[in-house]
């Protein structure tokens, strides 16, 4: 793994780094199907407090017919994930 391409770090903070990287292994989501949420049991979810208010008038920007079936598995895969959650909302 090579963390330090640019020199930015000196040689003890690349090795602390590394050695951070690996203690903390089982914590870092590598792919997608790793992701996920808190335990509900350890954490409550954040309300985030809105305010009403009137949707925009402009339509949305149509997604072309070349990447439009990578864009839907994309999209499905943040909703199987937990990133995205399904919504009837205008926007």
């Amino acid at each position: 793994m090579n963390i330090n391409a640019s020199s930015f770090l000196w040689p003890d903070e690349e090795k602390l780094v590394l050695f951070l990287i690996k203690a903390q292994e089982e914590g870092i989501a590598w792919d997608t199907s790793e992701w996920g949420n808190f335990q509900k049991d350890y954490f409550d979810p954040v309300v985030i407090p809105t305010i009403k208010h009137i949707p925009w008038v402009e339509w949305n920007i149509p997604i072309p017919l070349g990447i439009y079936d990578e864009v839907v598995k994309i999209l499905k895969e943040k909703i199987w994930v937990g990133v995205y959650e399904r919504s009837n909302s205008t926007y």
